[in-house]
């Protein structure tokens, strides 16, 4: 007898991430910090619904008169507002469509699955650190990752130079995936300027750029955050973009993303449509409709656009505090250099040097949860232990 399919599969390792986050949650001990898990935390250690999303919600539940599908593309005015906050205004319609996706990694999903329809096994060009879910979604399409510098790991900084000497290799038709404002895991950004020359990079190689746009907001400002990407979406001729609403609205599980394609030509850019609509009736047939509906409401109301701004503001605040209270605490433990990176970064994360002895010894003896490539959530800080976890981390930095 044959033997059956899904016994020749062999078991996977477990996600390390997620088993981090089951030893926190097993552990016992009161003073322990979780610097892991890459969500927003307040002062209380919650992971709150913003009002301006309870407001929508709630004008939502009292509105809705219908379940029914959408379509492919989703709610077009969600998809309206979210070209309009890459954009700063609404772009050209003959160039630019978009399409709601189940959360980031949706539209990154998608966004893959399109270039690979464009070229099949095209390599997928993504910065070294990246996020660990790029290489996995690029492997689960059959795409094959490649690596470029990016974080000058001695001073925590990008690393514009070795960004540009890696990106020679790239050959015309690659992608070249692109994390927008605070980059993770490091929280160091590119400048607009280094923005414009990566643009012409692209051109020059004839490269097709992915940007992910996960953590609008959370950096410097709405406007102030999107500087670079605009400028280097102004200046190229066709480009993918992954935008998530995840961080920046609170709507973690609602998973609301939206995947925004730029092509040179109304006929390229209704092409790339029928594709994009193909892949996602295969995959998930009609997006997941709450999240979008509770952004476009909130963007298409002055007040409540409003009250999420002045939220975003805070939880932006309430980060940079964390980092420079943090830098200066790392500085103070003659961590100078890792505490001025720190300080100097941008968004949720940073990127320590600490090895992976270093993070199981920070677990075992302080209660401190990180992943062992030395990323950490700044939101994740407890603002009264903050100087005995700097301590604690100074002992185990390795440079």
């Amino acid at each position: 007898m044959p033997r059956p399919m899904l016994s020749v599969l062999d078991a996977l390792p477990p996600d390390p991430l997620l088993g981090l986050m089951a030893a926190f949650r097993a552990d016992e001990r009161a003073n322990k910090t979780d610097l892991g898990v890459g969500v927003y935390k307040d002062e209380n250690g919650e992971t709150p619904v913003m009002a301006a999303v309870r407001e929508a919600e709630r004008r939502l539940v009292e509105g809705q008169t219908t379940k029914v599908y959408q379509g492919p593309r989703g709610d077009a005015d969600f998809c309206a507002a979210v070209e309009r906050l890459v954009y700063g205004g609404d772009p050209d319609a003959d160039r630019v469509t978009s399409f709601a996706t189940p959360g980031g990694c949706g539209a990154l999903s998608l966004g893959m699955r399109l270039a690979n329809a464009a070229r099949k096994g095209v390599p997928v060009w993504m910065s070294d650190p990246c996020w660990p879910n790029h290489p996995h979604v690029a492997r689960a399409l059959g795409m094959t990752p490649r690596d470029y510098a990016y974080l000058d790991r001695a001073t925590g900084r990008a690393d514009f130079q070795a960004v540009s000497d890696d990106l020679k290799d790239v050959m015309s038709g690659d992608v070249v995936l692109i994390q927008g404002p605070c980059h993770n895991p490091s929280g160091s950004d590119l400048t607009t300027e280094e923005w414009g020359a990566l643009a012409g990079i692209c051109l020059a190689r004839g490269a097709l750029p992915l940007i992910d746009i996960a953590y609008h907001g959370l950096g410097d400002g709405l406007d102030a955050d999107m500087e670079g990407v605009r400028a280097f979406l102004a200046a190229v001729p066709e480009a993918i973009v992954s935008y998530s609403c995840s961080k920046n609205f609170g709507l973690y599980r609602e998973r609301t993303g939206c995947l925004l394609i730029q092509a040179e030509t109304a006929a390229a850019r209704e092409a790339a449509a029928t594709h994009a609509a193909s892949i996602a009736r295969a995959d998930w047939s009609m997006p997941p409709a709450h999240g979008q509906a509770a952004v476009a409401t909130i963007l298409a109301d002055e007040a409540l656009t409003k009250q999420w701004s002045d939220e975003l503001a805070s939880m932006r605040a309430r980060i940079l505090d964390l980092r420079t209270a943090f830098g200066d605490a790392l500085a103070a433990e003659g961590r100078e250099t890792a505490g001025a990176a720190v300080t100097a970064q941008k968004g949720m994360f940073s990127m320590l040097p600490i090895d992976a002895a270093g993070a199981e010894r920070l677990r075992a003896e302080h209660a401190i949860y990180m992943p062992g490539s030395g990323r950490i959530n700044v939101a994740g800080l407890v603002s009264e232990r903050i100087a005995e976890t700097a301590k604690a981390i100074a002992g185990v930095i390795t440079a």
